[in-house]
């Protein structure tokens, strides 16, 4: 059996799932937000002190121990809004499902896409941009910072109109799009304070580059979107942006495999930009970014190469 922790909303997932599925491999959608409601979750080590793993969804119950190999792909949570109103009580039951939880990843010894532990560590930018540069990669000039003073210094010695800012996350319900400092915005710099925020120097581009590699396969493809409405993050105009297939030099490619296995990553999403004399600089890896948008424009079959992975750890 091969388990993919993931929703019934994502796309991703469904794709292989349904690649994985027509191939005629067991795989099990493992939706965490269906506890505790829908599901339950046993560990019984018996009398020999070996534990099997229980999942019971709609009183059906499925042997985890069974698994062969797992996808780690943007797993929820437990929902626990009706459990428990007394803010006490929902941080006690919070932390009770974590531990159960991460115990659960740590007893399924299977292969990972990614390892849950790994993937937790690696997908921290701070470290990715530590370990692209000690490999040979450019990256831009960058500072994160609470510190307003220390915002207004770094964006004075790159200058405004040449110094983007950026969140470590953004989701669906709280989008932030990379932005260039603007001399409006100098007066707000104060707000830093909140939270810690990403500058850095604003890399002109002939095209931004999403890299997927999958274990031993690289997916290339450069999306231009010179010209759009907004080409300062392709995630805005990408409908406007021309998105093909492409090549990496021979050392880049080869420093890109070199930090994921640095970072323990099988799966992973690079992000660079590519600069108008053609020098590569790295920006982050997304350990679960999206490929889709990149499958449907180019036709690389990344979802048929993350379903042969897990299939292989299986045989």
């Amino acid at each position: 059996m091969i388990i993919a922790v993931s929703h019934p909303d994502d796309p991703h997932a469904a794709r292989v799932i349904d690649v994985l599925r027509r191939a005629g491999r067991e795989t099990l959608l493992l939706n965490l937000a269906d506890l505790p409601e829908r599901a339950t979750l046993t560990f019984d080590y018996g009398r020999n002190g070996t534990p099997s793993v229980d999942y019971r969804m709609n009183g059906t119950s499925i042997d985890l121990s069974r698994a062969r190999s797992a996808w780690w792909r943007r797993p929820q949570a437990p929902e626990l809004t009706s459990v428990a109103r007394n803010q006490d009580v929902l941080a006690f039951v919070h932390n009770e499902w974590h531990e159960a939880i991460q115990g659960l990843w740590q007893l399924l010894e299977v292969p990972w896409m990614n390892p849950p532990a790994v993937d937790e560590v690696a997908s921290r930018k701070a470290l990715q941009l530590r370990e692209a540069r000690r490999l040979g990669l450019r990256t831009p000039r960058t500072l994160v910072t609470s510190d307003p003073d220390a915002a207004r210094q770094f964006i004075r010695e790159q200058g405004v109109g040449r110094t983007i800012f950026k969140t470590f996350s953004c989701t669906h319900e709280v989008w932030r799009e990379t932005r260039i400092v603007r001399s409006e915005e100098l007066d707000q710099l104060d707000q830093v304070r909140l939270s810690p925020i990403i500058f850095q120097e604003y890399i002109r581009a002939s095209a931004d580059l999403r890299v997927t590699i999958v274990g031993n396969r690289i997916f290339p493809a450069a999306i231009d979107s010179r010209g759009t409405d907004y080409e300062v993050d392709f995630r805005m105009s990408l409908g406007q942006a021309r998105t093909e297939p492409c090549e990496l030099p021979r050392d880049v490619e080869e420093r890109l495999f070199a930090l994921m296995k640095r970072l323990g990553l099988i799966y992973g999403a690079i992000d660079l930009r590519r600069t108008p004399e053609g020098e590569h600089v790295f920006l982050e890896v997304n350990t679960g970014g999206e490929f889709l948008f990149i499958e449907d424009r180019t036709g690389q079959p990344i979802a048929q190469a993350v379903a042969d992975w897990l299939a292989q750890q299986t045989t």
